[in-house]
């Protein structure tokens, strides 16, 4: 069972990831052309994902640290963890696992590719 000031810091953090998807929320129409030109949409858009993704691994890190489940090996695992506890289902735990594959894809690949995955995040969101 989580303590109250556990739970206060998961929601702070869902408030958080509320307040990131509600300014995502402008770069729902821009284009590839524009996000690899423009260096303020390129950073935003990459920095509010990188949030929003660091924001859904500390509740999960809350969450496990409050059980005594072993701690999984990646994000991906640690996402997929909240339908074992019952706090989301598995079809939802699987799309939001999408974040810890985007939260690489942004430290590690070029340009055009992270763009096709960040478009497809902000629409799917």
């Amino acid at each position: 069972m989580l303590e109250h000031q556990n739970k206060l810091s998961i929601l702070k953090r869902v408030n958080f990831i509320y307040l990131e998807i509600e300014d995502l929320e402008q770069y729902k129409n821009s284009t590839f052309e524009e996000y690899s030109k423009d260096r303020f949409i390129r950073r935003n858009v990459e920095r509010i994902i990188e949030n929003i993704a660091n924001a859904i691994i500390d509740i999960l890190k809350i969450i496990i640290a409050n059980s005594d489940v072993q701690v999984p090996d990646s994000y991906r695992e640690m996402i997929l963890k909240l339908s074992e506890f019952n706090i989301i289902d598995i079809a939802l735990a699987t799309s939001i696992a999408e974040v810890a594959r985007l939260h690489n894809i942004l430290a590690h690949q070029y340009l055009d590719i992270r763009w096709e995955y960040l478009k497809n995040f902000i629409d799917e969101k």
